[in-house]
């Protein structure tokens, strides 16, 4: 995919301002200020897990002037179930600036190999946040496995921040009191399910993200959802609607059922009106179940959102230094 020259700060700057000229910014509506309700004990038991985690294994990666890279990993800590993919990877991105820091939880888009996620999150990093990248795991439908595996692995998802979450909190240079999320597409659905249930996370900015989760699998016009989709049916012999009442049977980590018990006070929504991937109509379900939060409208569609790279980095900088960093 075409990069537009984002080689020296001026012009970032520029491209970064006529990206927002063409944005459209809603404030939050007045249902967003009252406090989400409290998390049902029986939510909270399902996402549980237990404590503490394992030690991890940290190595160094390379140095910058203004930030560390590691590669961190440990063992998946579950309870209740045998977990498909048992080990917790993440790139740490530390800032070198001085005292307990701000962190960032950074959650990846479905596909690819993190080099937008790293951009974003090197550029924080360069501005004082301590980030957390985190690597994901599988998370398709395929004919090899039942319908319920999917809400296995999106169950798995959400104990993988928190623990990510565990080990940045006890870190000498990260202040606990100040963490953040950020994520990108599917990304941003993770983001929006850990918000509800992970309360040490304090803001997060979520970008291209929409629900519900079987909405998103059989509404998508994109070729990374719809030709594993065909596979599955044909395996399976299934029907669309078959398949879909059985997604609804299944799913229960959800960003449309757990958004409610999100704060969207402390959480920045961004939506592509192109988009046809995760699809405009579902970014606007979840926007609604998130009562309304402060939202920016893309110029652009799902991929070509791209070109909104550098508002992003912009945007993530702005929002984390108002809502985390004092």
């Amino acid at each position: 995919m075409f990069q537009p020259p984002l080689h020296s700060k001026p012009l970032r700057a520029a491209w970064a301002l006529l990206l927002a000229a063409g944005c459209a910014y809603a404030p939050a509506r007045k249902a967003a200020l009252a406090p989400p309700p409290a998390l049902p004990a029986e939510i909270a038991a399902y996402y549980d897990y237990p404590k503490p985690i394992a030690p991890a294994t940290i190595q160094p990666v390379r140095n910058h002037p203004k930030f560390r890279e590691f590669f961190v990993s440990f063992p998946l800590s579950v309870r209740g179930f045998e977990p498909t993919e048992p080990t917790v990877e993440f790139e740490w991105f530390e800032s070198t600036q001085p005292g307990r820091r701000p962190a960032i939880v950074f959650n990846p888009i479905l596909g690819g190999d993190y080099p937008l996620e790293r951009g974003i999150c090197r550029h924080l990093a360069r501005n004082g946040f301590h980030v957390a990248l985190i690597h994901r795991k599988t998370l398709k439908i395929s004919p090899d496995h039942e319908v319920a595996r999917i809400e296995l692995l999106l169950r798995q998802g959400v104990i993988r921040i928190r623990q990510v979450v565990d080990w940045m909190a006890v870190q000498e240079r990260v202040d606990p009191e100040r963490i953040g999320s950020y994520g990108i597409s599917m990304g941003g659905i993770a983001s929006v399910m850990a918000a509800a249930v992970e309360p040490r996370l304090k803001a997060h900015m979520v970008a291209l993200a929409g629900g519900s989760v079987p909405d998103v699998l059989m509404s998508s016009r994109d070729t990374l959802l719809t030709k594993p989709l065909g596979r599955y049916l044909a395996r399976r012999g299934m029907t669309r609607e078959e398949l879909d009442r059985r997604l609804r049977e299944e799913i229960r980590t959800d960003p449309l059922r757990l958004a409610p018990y999100v704060d969207p006070g402390k959480l920045l929504l961004l939506i592509a009106v192109f988009d046809r991937t995760v699809g405009t109509r579902n970014a606007l379900r979840l926007r609604k179940a998130l009562r309304y939060p402060p939202t920016v409208f893309l110029p652009f569609g799902h991929y070509t959102a791209y070109f909104s790279l550098p508002y992003l980095k912009f945007e993530g900088v702005r929002f984390f230094r108002k809502t985390l960093d004092r």
